[in-house]
């Protein structure tokens, strides 16, 4: 299952509105997030707010910054759907770690099921799906 722009308007869909945060509203964002997954086990909560984490920090570095973050929890099975909206239109990538970073996906990659990317006229949503105990 692939997240496109138009997938927040589908049902259990949790949004919150993170434009013109800032880099500093990250903690906002992590609390925000832990908040919405009050349901999931402490292991569960923690994966997925470091996902959020690094999503959010990834639209700030390499985008004009994340619109959107928007997370969504299916019971059967039990699955985390973590996305953030940015009006960037470069294609997130796994890269070798080094000095100056890449270890974010590389760490979305390991703790995630899936993870992907839908472009759109207004810019993209990367989005990560990770499993949880039901």
């Amino acid at each position: 299952m692939q997240v496109n722009w138009g997938a927040v308007g589908e049902p259990g869909w949790r949004v919150l509105d993170v434009a013109g945060a800032g880099p500093a509203g990250l903690a906002g964002a992590r609390r925000w997030a832990a908040a919405r997954l009050a349901s999931l086990t402490e292991a569960d909560r923690v994966d997925v707010v470091i996902v959020v984490g690094e999503l959010l920090e990834n639209a700030y570095v390499h985008a004009t910054g994340p619109h959107q973050l928007r997370i969504h929890v299916a019971h059967d099975p039990c699955e985390v759907t973590v996305a953030v909206a940015d009006t960037g239109t470069g294609e997130p990538r796994l890269r070798v770690p080094g000095r100056s970073g890449g270890r974010g996906l590389q760490l979305v990659d390991e703790l995630a099921l899936a993870w992907g990317v839908s472009h759109h006229d207004d810019g993209k949503v990367v989005w990560a799906r990770l499993a949880c105990e039901g």
